[in-house]
């Protein structure tokens, strides 16, 4: 009885790993959206129209994967 009780809490740690580490997904995407932004306003000498097209791209991508994530 009680190795049911240890292999269930066992597989509940397991979940909340996976759980922790998909939820951080989607901020890395928006970082990375946002770094990406900068570089093509330095490349067409605006870097406020590259930041702000960084800036909504990387919501859209982030609520993607947020979406895909299954974890808002």
């Amino acid at each position: 009885m009680s190795s049911q009780n240890e292999l269930k809490q066992q597989e509940l740690l397991e979940a909340e790993e996976q759980e922790g580490s998909r939820s951080g997904i989607s901020g890395l995407v928006f970082v990375g959206c946002l770094l990406l932004g900068l570089a093509v306003g330095f490349l067409i000498n605006n870097i406020v129209v590259g930041l702000i097209g960084g800036l909504g791209v990387g919501f859209l991508a982030m609520a993607a994967a947020r979406y895909t994530t299954g974890s808002w």
